[in-house]
Order: structure tokens, then sequence, then C-alpha cells
């Protein structure tokens, strides 16, 4: 498998698991189930850690892409940058994640502000992954872009 279809088929992850993450986590810590937020932030450092693949892979695919007629070099461009502050986002919410995981069992005081960092900063992670996402999707699309070609009835 190359690059290219190596990132399409992994970068659903980061975004996916991400928002699940969020979500699961807040549930967790409303109905204050330490069960739940502890699945939370397993999925969230096992989702960082994947994060890393995909990032890595669209680079490549960056290479093997950028040259391609119908691609737009501006979305390409748009969507780099959008994942390398998507990446670093990522890789802390994971290292929070990760410290709020070992809190419960070393320094309990310390867990309802290690979740609540974590919930803030995979928050903002999850907003990063929206521009990201919709400039991966222009990048061959035209008719997200909104320049494709006119239909014609005949």
């Amino acid at each position: 498998m190359d690059p290219v279809h190596f990132h399409l088929i992994t970068n659903h992850i980061p975004i996916l698991g991400s928002n699940f993450s969020l979500v699961l986590l807040i549930i967790g810590m409303l109905i204050k189930n330490r069960t739940v937020e502890i699945v939370a932030l397993a999925t969230l450092v096992t989702v960082a850690f994947a994060t890393i693949p995909v990032y890595l892979s669209g680079e490549e695919a960056e290479h093997t892409v950028e040259h391609m007629q119908g691609i737009s070099e501006y979305e390409l461009e748009e969507h780099e940058e959008h994942a390398e502050t998507t990446l670093w986002l990522m890789i802390a919410a994971g290292l929070l994640g990760s410290m709020a995981l070992v809190s419960y069992k070393y320094s309990p005081d310390y867990t309802k502000w290690a979740r609540l960092a974590t919930v803030a900063v995979l928050f903002f992670t999850f907003l990063s992954m929206i521009p990201l996402a919709l400039h991966g999707g222009e990048i061959i699309r035209s008719e997200i872009r909104g320049d494709a070609p006119a239909e014609h009835d005949d």
C-alpha cells in the first residue's frame, strides 16, 4: 500500500477518535464514572499515537500528488499547515491524557485538573481538525472547492 492510500484510509482515525474521546471523557466526568473516563483517556492516548503515522504518510502523499493535474496547490499547503498544528495539539492532548491516567493511581488530587486540561486541549485539537479536514477534501475534489465545471442541459 502506498502512502497516498494509507493516508486516505487512516486520516479519519484522529478526527473521529479525538471526537469520540472528547465526548466520552465529558460524559464520564458528568456522570462521575471513573471507568468511562479511563476508557476515554486510553482511547485518546491510542489515537494520539495513531496520529503520528497519519501525519507522516501525509508528508509522503504530498510528494506523490503535488504535481498531478487537478490538485489545488493552495489547499495542499493549507492542509499541510493545519496538519502540523493539529499534530502538536494531538500530542499535547495525548500527553495530558497519559498524565491523567497515571494520576488516578499516583496522585488522585491531581486527576480533576489533569482531566480538565485534557478536555480543554482536546477541544482545541478537535476544532483544529475542522479546517484540516476541509482543506484535505478540497485538495483534489474540485466540486468541494466550488470550481467544478458547470453541467450543461442538452
